[in-house]
């Protein structure tokens, strides 16, 4: 009682309820007998009563949770056409507010302006922001992956 079930197999012997809540998000007690319907036990739940003699029938990494944890890795979703949009409307906002900044220096010098660079920081602490906060998901992804991929 008590006790962690070690890997994925099946009832030989014993009568106990397991909590496999943590799997299943299953709540009550789950009972567990040997010759029956509910005789398979999987690896990482909790034994709540009795006891149970398991024969161990999964081999590493080919448990329900490695399946499971394999099943959610590969899951992919698609974009929504308003997330695309959204995503292009702020790559480009940023895109135009950096080119704006970075040649307003040039074109203050060319007409014979003081522009101060303090004056062209806070702009662009002022704009960039806001797009920056609906990309910054994506750019700290993209930076994990230029990361990870620069160890291996």
């Amino acid at each position: 009682m008590g006790e962690t079930i070690p890997a994925d197999g099946v009832v030989i012997n014993g009568l106990a309820t397991v909590d496999e809540s943590a799997i299943t998000g299953e709540s009550a007690p789950v009972i567990k007998e040997s010759g029956g319907d509910f005789d398979g036990v999987i690896g990482g739940t909790l034994v709540t009563s009795d006891w149970l003699e398991i024969r161990v029938e999964s081999e590493a990494g080919t448990s329900f949770l490695d399946k499971m944890i394999a099943l959610v890795e590969g899951a992919e979703r698609n974009k929504t056409p308003n997330e695309i949009a959204l995503f292009t409307l702020l790559t480009t906002l940023t895109i135009i507010f950096l080119v704006v900044i970075v040649t307003l220096y040039p074109i203050a010098s060319y007409l014979h302006l003081i522009l101060p660079i303090a004056m062209l920081i806070a702009l662009t602490v002022c704009l960039i922001p806001t797009t920056i906060g609906g990309l910054y998901r994506r750019l700290v992804l993209q930076a994990w992956i230029v990361l990870l991929n620069s160890m291996y």
